[in-house]
């Protein structure tokens, strides 16, 4: 009987693990493709722009970023290259988070859905990027929150983030961007009646265990 017992107990622990939650992670780096015909390069960033979002970097298609630095190119005005990565999650979207900086703007779409566009036209600030999001000082961090375009995610393949980073304003250019994405892969787990009665019948296993054995020693 307590062989019985310790069986229903290890079988009911497998019904009580919820949800599995994990988070997917990508960022502006040198694996990010582009479309310029040239790789995608870490770059050292212009002395006015704000730092890289923690965990990526500032990247381009060419030393485009600190006006000082050895072999600095400053992309003519009009250039709009496309910076993408693709990954693909292991459950589904629950939400997420994008952190977003260029100089000068970027438009974002995900899966080829443009889900923020970029500040053509605004005006620029100091150091010539757009006036407001999405551009490359804090105040113009770009932060979308991904929990509104769920239905856009591919839960059962690739997704991939694209960035169309224009240049209006001359000297540097660059993109910085951080994303992280929670998804839940469901468990077998019960529902509440089913677990109390479950717990209702072990118990009363139990109980007519103790009886046996005190049974054995009265006899």
């Amino acid at each position: 009987m307590l062989k019985k017992i310790a069986s229903l107990l290890i079988i009911a622990s497998g019904f009580l693990f919820s949800a599995k939650a994990d988070t997917i992670v990508a960022s502006s780096a040198s694996n990010t493709t582009n479309n310029s015909g040239s790789p995608t390069l870490n770059i050292s960033p212009n002395a006015g722009w704000a730092t890289a979002v923690p965990g990526s970097n500032w990247v381009s298609f060419t030393e485009s970023g600190d006006m000082s630095g050895s072999g600095y190119v400053s992309p003519a005005n009009g250039t709009d290259y496309i910076f993408s990565q693709t990954f693909t999650l292991d459950g589904t979207a629950t939400g997420g988070t994008l952190y977003v900086l260029a100089d000068d703007t970027a438009s974002v779409s995900l899966n080829g859905n443009l889900i923020y566009s970029a500040a053509i036209g605004s005006g620029v600030t100091d150091p010539d990027c757009a006036s407001q999001p999405i551009g490359c000082v804090m105040n113009t961090e770009g932060i979308i929150n991904l929990g509104s375009y769920l239905g856009d995610f591919n839960n059962s393949g690739p997704n991939t983030l694209s960035f169309q980073v224009y240049q209006e304003a001359g000297s540097s250019y660059g993109l910085d961007y951080y994303v992280d994405i929670t998804t839940s892969t469901p468990t077998n787990t019960p529902e509440s009646g089913t677990l109390l009665m479950l717990t209702f019948g072990l118990v009363g296993l139990f109980v007519a265990y103790r009886r046996n054995i005190a049974g054995d020693f009265t006899s």
